[in-house]
């Protein structure tokens, strides 16, 4: 009864222009309680009905609503119940776009069920070939004159190559930060940069873990399907 409510709302709210008008005029307070009804795809689809309801959607202040719509209609049970991100980190909207909603490597557009996975440190969801592509380990990185702590300060994922497991970032953000990490003149201000890049990079790594983590229990069940 309430999922039909709900398609009924949603749809009445994106294919008739009147109930549009109708819509900006709702208190935001009242619209947050429609709102908090909708699953993140009927959310996604009011952003794209006017600059008022896109407007209010993507504001900071109604993460709740995404937040709840999260774990409420997610398609992954694991991940209903995790900790919701910071802003500073990854939006509420897109973090949902991850795990609910993209159905393709962003990179290749591959659509097989199954090659896709999402890599959280680097935001994005990706397929194997793709991210491969991408990514440089430490040594290969030293040889393009990255330094060991622009290297140790950056986002990373794991890989298993061979027989052992090593540390890789993404070729494109290390040369980049690199760049600025050369533009710091004053040595002195160089090191104090870098290292709250690390430390800021190591609390990032820690709220990431519990995401990681579930997406890797996904991903094992999806191979041993």
């Amino acid at each position: 009864m309430e999922d039909s409510l709900c398609k009924k709302v949603s749809n009445q709210l994106t294919d008739n222009d009147e109930s549009n008008l109708t819509l900006t005029q709702i208190p935001p307070e009242i619209l947050e309680l429609i709102c908090e009804h909708l699953c993140p795809k009927d959310l996604f689809s009011l952003t794209l009905v006017c600059k008022k309801l896109k407007s209010f959607l993507w504001s900071v202040d109604s993460r709740r609503i995404w937040r709840n719509s999260r774990t409420r209609w997610s398609t992954f049970d694991e991940y209903k119940k995790v900790p919701p991100l910071s802003e500073e980190i990854l939006s509420q909207q897109k973090c949902i776009w991850l795990i609910d909603l993209v159905d393709a490597c962003q990179i290749c557009g591959d659509k097989r069920k199954n090659v896709s996975r999402i890599y959280w440190p680097f935001k994005v969801y990706s397929c194997e070939k793709c991210i491969k592509s991408r990514i440089i380990s430490f040594k290969p990185a030293i040889k393009k004159g990255i330094s060991c702590s622009v290297f140790n300060a950056l986002p990373y994922i794991c890989f298993n190559d061979g027989s052992i497991v090593d540390r890789y970032c993404l070729e494109s953000e290390a040369l980049k930060t690199q760049r600025e990490y050369e533009s710091i003149n004053d040595f002195e201000e160089r090191e104090k940069w870098i290292e709250k890049k690390k430390f800021h990079q190591l609390e990032i790594n820690d709220h990431l873990s519990q995401y990681i983590l579930r997406e890797n229990i996904i991903n094992f069940r999806k191979r041993d399907a």
